[in-house]
């Protein structure tokens, strides 16, 4: 498997991460209200830091892919 595949193939593995984060099985962990963090509810919290995760994990394989 060449770098370019494995760099995709890894790329699909944190989307898929990333999506069972926020669908149901996994969400009803974050599905909260009672925690304020930062005046917002847990939950919100969670899709906001979800999101965050997301882009720094984008720009990470932008950077290993911009080698390629």
């Amino acid at each position: 498997m060449n770098k370019r595949k494995k760099i995709d193939f890894y790329f699909f593995l944190f989307s898929i991460f990333i999506l069972l984060l926020l669908v149901f099985p996994v969400f009803s962990l974050g599905n909260n209200v009672s925690p304020i963090i930062l005046g917002i509810p847990f939950s919100l919290f969670w899709i906001i830091s979800c999101i965050i995760f997301q882009f720094f994990g984008i720009l990470a394989f932008l950077l290993l892919d911009k080698d390629t």
